[in-house]
């Protein structure tokens, strides 16, 4: 017997060996799945391109060109703040007032008078560089004293002429002699030369409109000092504005410079420091964040595969699919495509480059359940982030293809250079031992309808507790102590909101000197329509337009004004202040502005007034194409205005654009944006599962799945107490996908393991569930490499990714079977019944 069995095993053993030595010239000829001359020119053209793409990356680091510290990239481009303007922020040192025996304008330890001081010498050092944040008040002074009859409403023109009359202008003079012979005047702080009858009192309605850009005196926000700059409440802080198209360290040396042995601090507030700043971060945290991710999905494919140089090859693919990604997206410059490129790896950008890793490994784990060699589940996570293409969010917009295309690079990379790689290198057989008996998704109906309802449900409820994060305020690891202090003194950059005035028509600028008057003319009515918004919904409105008058309404008060006959009431002024002693020529500034009736506030006569300066600050273009921007703070916190603004109000302002505007609509329309995304991932993900399987009740199950997954998430999130927002939108799609994916492929593993069960041998063929729990496990890695990264933003996503992908696994692999059971038994038809 034993005989016969070393016989037979010999036998056996020469024909495998013959079968053997006649497969070595096919297998020669084949280098993985492709011809080996094929595959040779593949590995020779994917080696050249990663070669040429790091050379160019390496390039841009040292360029400063490859990391962008911009966190403007999901608000729409028409609501990014267009005006980066350098701001200089001065800060009176607590030795420099040691000596103050008591706040004066003329002691020279006062605070104001050191802020003062120096900011004439940045204006001597920077010239035209230096910029007023507001008009001056000498030149507010002096244009509203020769204008201020034409500055009341024809409303206020009865109670004028009632201050005009002969008993109340007697009356007014006689206290003011009163008021000027009190030993208590000269620290009063009047002056009734400007104003003897009180005129001014009329115009206190018209706060907010008639260039009263500043808050109320005693008020808690920043007032503007004599020479257009911004003092804090607290009196020890200035800011000065800048208009300069040098470098910020150049600037930041001359100012130090210009205030050289001065008892301030100046700090340099630049747009252009911060990215800088944030972009050095970035290239610190981001090489830590990729090689932790690369490590561990190295370990976990070395801990199933082992096997060293296969594990090795497909790390090195994925590194040159993250190589490729950046290269294309910021190195090949496609933003004037249609803004296709990337301008730079900012801080989102970074952390779905990294996702991709993970979600990469996917298509080189031979997960081929659905359709042919696993088209179908490549093209669900390739099509995961499509549905962003959808929302308004311009940097999303963009991922939903630079994601298609990374995934899609990656499952060629895994499926051709990977093999012929690792064949080509020596090592031994890359066959994991996918046999292995691993877990049996087993369909529980009942289970699987509670779990997921529960989860849905609950999602539902925790999505309306999320707070709602601004995209203008994307998290980072630390913000600048000045920028903090601007912030807490003066103001929210985010807050800042522009309202663009353009003449009405080409035509009507034929009746003014020059287009920037016509610009202005037209500025003044959007300063009276955006004076509504004072005080509860902004701070402050910041507009020329606040000075001058439209050309009809000058008409209309010009014609009341002629009523009331002014140059007799004017000269019975003069009579009266003769009478009572007092020195006529004193007022003549006064009478003489209230007189001439002619010299009107129109917006020509502004521009080449003493305002002219501060308004040119505010025109923008050059030629017949010019615009004035107003500026409105708006009252809110973290970018996010206090007052939420319906659609129809806003439509009644004039057009604002800025990121508070952005946060505002898109914090009212969050909700429906968000399910428009998620529902448009989850019909996709269904549909293409549906063309892999063939099976509509495991489509349906994959969706149901993705809901429950990402209701989970919400949930999770909400325990946790973190916030929602744009910034959150592509891991809710991503979970959501990767959920339908696992729960497909268990579906049709379950569906496998059933069939075989029923057959004579009973024995299972086909891979298990271990490269279904490997593929699973891959997107958790890589959320963990960002759970543990410094960047507060990379620790969010990462952990909703993170919780996504645990629950999407849980749900893949035991409550997608159940749904499709229970899918196929509701459309199965009835079994028809036997007659006795």
């Amino acid at each position: 017997m034993s005989g016969r069995v070393s016989e037979g095993q010999g036998e056996a053993k020469g024909q495998t060996t013959a079968r053997a030595r006649a497969d070595e010239p096919r297998a020669a000829a084949r280098l993985g799945p492709l011809p080996r001359p094929l595959a040779l020119v593949i590995l020779g053209v994917w080696a050249l391109v990663t070669l040429v793409a790091l050379v160019q990356l390496i390039q841009l680091d040292r360029a400063s060109s490859l990391w962008s510290g911009a966190l403007d990239s999901l608000v729409p481009e028409v609501h990014r703040a267009s005006e980066g303007r350098p701001l200089v922020l001065l800060r009176a040192l607590p030795d420099g007032l040691e000596s103050a025996d008591g706040p004066g304008d003329d002691d020279p330890s006062d605070p104001r008078t050191i802020l003062d001081e120096a900011a004439f010498a940045i204006e001597e050092a920077l010239g035209e560089e230096r910029v007023p944040l507001a008009p001056p008040r000498t030149e507010i002074t002096r244009w509203l004293d020769a204008h201020a009859l034409y500055l009341l409403p024809i409303e206020t023109h009865d109670a004028l002429a009632e201050r005009l009359s002969d008993a109340r202008m007697l009356a007014e003079v006689q206290g003011l002699d009163a008021r000027l012979t009190s030993p208590l005047f000269s620290v009063s702080g009047e002056q009734p030369r400007r104003d003897p009858l009180g005129v001014h009192e009329l115009a206190k309605g018209e706060a907010g409109r008639l260039g009263h850009v500043a808050e109320a005196p005693g008020s808690h926000g920043p007032q503007v000092s004599a020479s257009g700059d911004l003092i804090a409440a607290s009196g020890d802080r200035a800011l000065i504005a800048l208009r300069s198209d040098r470098t910020a360290n150049e600037l930041r040396a001359e100012l130090e410079a210009a205030v050289d042995g001065l008892p301030v601090s100046v700090a340099l507030i630049d747009p252009r420091l911060s990215e800088a700043a944030l972009a050095t971060q970035l290239r610190r945290d981001a090489a830590t964040a990729i090689v932790a991710c690369c490590a561990g999905l190295i370990l976990a494919l070395s801990i199933v595969v082992r096997r060293v140089v296969p594990v090795l090859v497909m790390g090195l693919g994925l590194a040159s699919v993250w190589v490729w990604l950046a290269w294309a997206g910021v190195g090949l410059e496609l933003e004037s495509l249609g803004g296709l490129g990337l301008g730079g790896l900012g801080l989102p950008s970074v952390a779905l480059s990294i996702l991709v890793l993970g979600f990469g490994c996917d298509a080189g784990l031979r997960v081929h359940e659905l359709g042919a060699r696993g088209w179908a589940g490549t093209l669900v996570v390739a099509g995961a982030l499509a549905p962003l293409a959808l929302s308004p969010y311009p940097l999303w917009q963009r991922w939903a293809l630079w994601w298609a295309l990374a995934c899609l690079a990656a499952a060629l990379i895994m499926r051709l250079v990977v093999p012929a790689l690792v064949e080509l290198l020596p090592s031994s057989p890359a066959d994991s031992e996918w046999r292995r008996r691993g877990l049996r998704p087993k369909p529980i109906a009942a289970l699987a309808v509670l779990v997921c309802v529960g989860l849905s449900a609950a999602g539902a409820w925790a999505a309306p507790q999320l707070p709602y994060r601004s995209a203008a305020r994307l998290p980072v690891t630390e913000l600048d102590p000045h920028e903090r202090e601007l912030i807490e003194h003066f103001f929210d950059p985010t807050m800042i909101v522009t309202a663009s005035t353009t003449p009405a028509a080409p035509d009507e600028q034929t009746s003014f000197d020059t287009p920037a008057a016509a610009a202005l003319d037209a500025a003044a009515e959007t300063a009276a329509q955006l004076a509504v918004l004072v005080p509860d919904t902004a701070r402050r409105v910041d507009t020329p337009g606040s000075f001058v008058l439209p050309r009809a309404e000058l008409e209309a008060r010009k014609q009341a004004l002629a009523k009331l006959k002014l140059d007799d009431r004017m000269a019975a002024l003069h009579e009266l202040l003769v009478d009572q002693g007092l020195r006529a020529e004193a007022f003549a500034e006064f009478v003489r502005g209230a007189t001439d009736i002619e010299d009107l506030p129109s917006a020509q006569a502004a521009l080449d007034g003493p305002l002219g300066p501060w308004i040119s600050a505010y025109l923008v273009g050059e030629g017949e194409e010019v615009e004035l921007r107003a500026r409105v703070e708006l009252r809110g916190h973290d970018g996010l205005p206090r007052a939420a603004l319906s659609a129809a109000q806003l439509a009644e302002l004039p057009s604002l654009r800025g990121p508070a505007i952005a946060a505002m609509v898109d914090a009212r329309e969050f909700d429906r944006r968000l399910g428009v995304v998620v529902v448009a991932g989850l019909w996709l993900t269904a549909f293409l599962v549906w063309l892999g399987t063939g099976s509509l009740g495991i489509a349906l199950a994959a969706a149901l799945v993705g809901v429950a997954c990402e209701g989970g998430v919400l949930l999770g999130l909400s325990l946790l107490g973190q916030s929602t927002g744009p910034h959150l939108v592509p891991a809710l799609v991503l979970v959501g996908a990767g959920a339908g994916l696992t729960g497909a492929r268990a579906c049709r593993i379950a569906a496998r393991t059933e069939a075989q069960a029923g057959t004579e041998s009973g024995t299972q063929s086909g891979p298990g569930t271990r490269p279904l729990l490997l593929g699973a496990a891959c997107p958790i890695i890589a959320a963990a490499a960002l759970l543990s990264s410094a960047q507060p933003l990379w620790r969010e996503l990462g952990l909703a990714v993170g919780i996504g992908g645990v629950l999407g696994c849980g749900l893949g692999l035991f409550a997608a079977p159940g749904l499709a059971s229970l899918f196929a038994r509701l459309r199965r038809p009835a079994k028809p019944e036997v007659s006795s």
